[in-house]
């Protein structure tokens, strides 16, 4: 009976196994996406949309951080306001001079750029998201009056949903979280017009952080993800065996660059990380000082 009873208990823990309940979207996509093509521009342009090849950034203190970070929240918040108030359709339809969300935007995109929130996919999708779920639902309430009455409720779904929708997409956002909030509370009368406002205002906040950070810093780690995108596939093998010798070496070496840019490697006085890999100033201080002390 005992071992009856241990058998259900382990077939119901086997039944409620929540590890299962996971879906991955980067794994359906990111097998038909290509590579990003940094690697192929002259390297001061390059530079300035996060490759670095096989040389790391160089470690930073917080003042540093701090005085770039001041430097550029303020160029950010001030571009996005000066167009957003010059563009006429913007404000026949009532919309504010800047979305208050972009205040917490600017903190990611300029100081913490090496959470995987602040990255360009996260921004852009997270916040495209939260203004489209956000006026939907504004939307959507206003067909009832009762319902329309009620904002509060409103702000709460949009945001609720916003949230679960970044989280199943891998594009979590936390400052998208406000725009779906306040696209049913504060800025209803804006519309649909919500949605080229943030995109517009996205596209500029990123611009900035790409010219200030790459100064002295590195940003993005990634544009879409931090894993190697297109893979080689196991049905182009044949096709390889009837190439050139030239290109079937050329192929192997490519493919060998790649493997070692998955890698860490640290030598002597020398520490070589790969470019999707995105540490805190510690922990590429702890890696410096192990490459020191190999003798």
């Amino acid at each position: 009976m005992v071992h009856q009873s241990q058998d259900h208990a382990s077939t119901r823990s086997k039944g409620l196994d929540l590890s299962r309940w996971h879906f991955d979207l980067d794994a359906y996509l990111n097998p038909y996406l290509p590579a990003p093509p940094w690697r192929w521009l002259p390297r001061p342009i390059s530079h300035f949309f996060g490759y670095r090849g096989d040389q790391p950034p160089k470690a930073v203190g917080n003042l540093v951080i701090a005085f770039w970070a001041l430097i550029g929240a303020f160029c950010g918040v001030l571009i996005i306001a000066e167009v957003s108030s010059n563009v006429p359709s913007f404000q026949s339809h009532h919309a504010p001079v800047i979305i208050a969300s972009f205040g917490a935007t600017a903190v990611l995109e300029f100081s913490a750029i090496e959470s995987p929130f602040a990255q360009p996919r996260n921004a852009i999708v997270g916040q495209l998201a939260a203004s489209i779920i956000g006026v939907s639902i504004g939307k959507l309430f206003a067909l009832n009056p009762h319902a329309h009455a009620l904002p509060q409720v409103g702000g709460a779904l949009a945001c609720a949903i916003t949230i679960a929708f970044m989280a199943i997409t891998n594009t979590t956002h936390p400052p998208a979280g406000a725009t779906a909030l306040l696209a049913v509370t504060e800025a209803y009368e804006v519309g649909w017009y919500l949605v080229p406002i943030m995109l517009l205002g996205c596209v500029l906040i990123i611009s900035v952080a790409l010219l200030i950070n790459n100064i002295q810093r590195r940003f993005p780690f990634y544009w879409w993800t931090p894993h190697r995108l297109s893979p080689p596939k196991p049905e182009d093998t044949e096709s390889v065996r009837h190439e050139k010798p030239e290109s079937i070496k050329a192929s192997a070496s490519e493919d060998s660059m790649m493997d070692t840019q998955e890698q860490i490697i640290i030598r002597r006085g020398e520490l070589i990380l790969p470019d999707n890999l995105w540490l805190t100033v510690e922990e590429r201080e702890m890696l410096e000082k192990v490459s020191q002390r190999i003798q």
